[in-house]
């Protein structure tokens, strides 16, 4: 299907989910297109040679994306690059935007360095999507402080019914609700440097890195909101998990009722993982490609459509292939380099969020009862007891109905094969999450 995720095409005209890192997502009610601005990628190599300043795409549809460039203006570009006495900083991360008073809103990181616990998280608005956005001024402030402080960093926005709220946040100190303006979209204490109050951080002896990447949306339809979060390598053990929450201000609880802030990572919904693949939508017949899942998936956005009522989570993934691109860090941990944008349904299951196991191709996400799904199927169990690869396994449906009754079964697209299939999302009678798909049965 052309148009979508492809693996193994370098060229970001071409394929223009290419180089998304961090992504968001944006639907905007004035050019009634969707928009995903991601953090500042510098590839020549695959057509990435825009100056930093926040590289944004464009959809009609959430499937099918154009490259824009990049949208901050030149003054908002040097002064955020301005570390005084210091280096420049190098790129800008994680930008989040919304469409809020007849303005459009970017929350941007500026780092001083890549692991740097030093960072500001600046605000910046336009009258068009694509910018020139110019700063307003800096809303989170961490220059100055220590490792068990809060990094202005990887920044997102949540609302209650009386307050609008900055999330951000790293491992260094976790992940924090700052209260807003929301008339100026600033810090409503006037204060860069007040952190707010923490809603997850990592146990003190926490093996993985995190958590980060975070996020909060509220679900109307559950009475929720959930925070959604990354731990692990962003290069090769990345993951997505959740906790929720009644009160935006939290506690965000796992599904065992554990505090998302030092007694739990949160229930994890996505991994590095590998289906099965014949014929997996790639560019096979260059750099020696072979098919080797996807790693890595993580530091995404929950995204819920007005055109549809459908929700979405968007995030980066990398390619798991043998002949991409990596490094080695020193402890012997592959990096995978090679990143796209990633666009999955998300549904709920017992007031849970589960993603779908396949990129978002335009199906309807209409459910079809599991019980009436009989055959084999492939599973690929995303079980906490690591956070290496997943790979997948087949079983009867006699065998494994247990977990299938309690899953989300939908038709869609598959990636790995190019063929329509039935695929299963959920979390099983031991809670952990599961993704699914019918290899033969009666509603294949």
């Amino acid at each position: 299907m052309d148009g979508i995720l492809k693996l193994n095409d370098y060229d970001v005209q071409k394929n223009p989910s290419l180089g998304a890192h961090d992504p968001s997502m944006m639907w905007d009610p004035v050019t009634k297109r969707y928009y995903s601005y991601s953090t500042d990628i510098y590839q020549p190599q695959h057509g990435l040679n825009d100056r930093i300043g926040i590289p944004v795409r464009s959809s009609e549809d959430l499937i099918h994306f154009r490259y824009e460039g990049t949208v901050l203006s030149e003054e908002s570009v040097a002064e955020g690059k301005d570390n005084g006495e210091y280096s420049d900083t190098v790129s800008f991360w994680a930008p989040f935007v919304e469409y809020v008073n007849g303005e459009y809103r970017m929350y941007y990181a500026a780092t001083r360095a890549f692991g740097s616990y030093e960072s500001r998280i600046w605000l910046a608005v336009a009258k068009n999507p694509l910018g020139p956005f110019v700063n307003r001024g800096v809303v989170m402030d961490s220059w100055g402080t220590g490792t068990t402080s809060p990094n202005a960093i990887d920044p997102h926005v949540v609302r209650d019914r009386r307050n609008c709220y900055l999330v951000y946040g790293s491992y260094f100190g976790g992940i924090y609700l700052k209260k807003l303006d929301d008339e100026t979209g600033l810090a409503l204490s006037g204060d860069p440097k007040e952190t707010g109050i923490c809603i997850s951080r990592k146990a003190p002896n926490g093996l993985l890195n995190g958590p980060e990447g975070a996020s909060v949306i509220y679900v109307p339809e559950t009475g929720y909101y959930y925070l959604f979060q990354s731990y692990g390598w962003l290069g090769s053990n990345y993951d997505i998990r959740v906790g929720r929450s009644l009160n935006v201000e939290g506690p965000y609880l796992d599904l065992d009722g554990r505090d998302l802030v030092e007694e739990s990572m949160g229930l994890k919904i996505a991994n590095s993982y590998q289906f099965k693949a014949e014929n997996p939508n790639a560019v096979q017949e260059e750099n020696g490609w072979s098919w080797g899942g996807f790693r890595a998936p993580g530091h995404g956005v929950p995204f819920h459509d007005p055109r549809t009522g459908n929700y979405f989570f968007v995030h980066h993934i990398r390619d798991g292939s043998p002949s991409c691109r990596r490094f080695q860090k020193r402890d012997s941990q592959d990096s995978y380099l090679e990143h796209y944008l990633f666009v999955r349904p998300m549904m709920f299951q017992e007031g849970w969020p589960v993603l779908g196991p396949e990129p978002y191709t335009g199906e309807d996400l209409n459910l079809i009862p599991a019980w009436e799904v009989r055959g084999r199927w492939e599973i690929v169990l995303l079980d906490d007891d690591s956070n290496e690869m997943k790979y997948s396994r087949e079983y009867d449906l006699d065998e494994y109905s247990i977990y299938l009754f309690k899953g989300r079964v939908y038709r869609c697209w598959d990636f790995e094969n190019q063929k329509m299939a039935v695929a299963v999302t959920g979390i099983d009678r031991f809670g952990q999450a599961y993704w699914g798909k019918l290899i033969s049965g009666k509603n294949r």
